[in-house]
């Protein structure tokens, strides 16, 4: 299995990395959205847990433009926690998803619905620092 990863963007409360896998690209953003964990944000209607609801909760969605593969959801899991594993995890929920979408379509939607941007319209000069804030 070749991997490769690249980090796309930074921003103050949103990460972007393209990861390949073989020969499919996933695109994985990672969202704090600085409020904390509703039941709402679980797919299912009754979630196995005890109402351990956090502070904070960090949404990672994977996209990818065909179905993505049942070998690569363990990687890709992986990955964002490995991305994540800095947060004080008894005070955030990270919630990971996996969806089928053209990732460039999904990451201008994002970003367009969170802070009101589209990618090929972010200034030139908010990414000559680490940090693209």
């Amino acid at each position: 299995m070749r991997n490769y990863f690249q980090r796309i963007l930074r921003l103050k409360d949103l990460e972007v990395w393209d990861y390949m896998l073989d020969e499919d690209i996933y695109r994985m953003i990672l969202v704090d959205e600085n409020r904390p964990t509703v039941m709402q944000d679980y797919d299912c209607p009754h979630p196995d847990i005890e109402e351990d609801f956090r502070e904070n909760l960090i949404t990672v969605r994977v996209f990818s433009k065909i179905n993505i593969k049942d070998e690569h959801i363990e990687a890709l899991d992986q990955f964002a926690k490995q991305l994540t594993d800095h947060l004080a995890l008894a005070h955030c929920h990270v919630i990971v998803s996996f969806e089928t979408q053209d990732i460039d379509v999904a990451l201008n939607k994002i970003l367009k619905e969170k802070l009101d941007l589209e990618f090929d319209n972010i200034p030139l000069e908010r990414f000559i620092r680490l940090n693209q804030n």
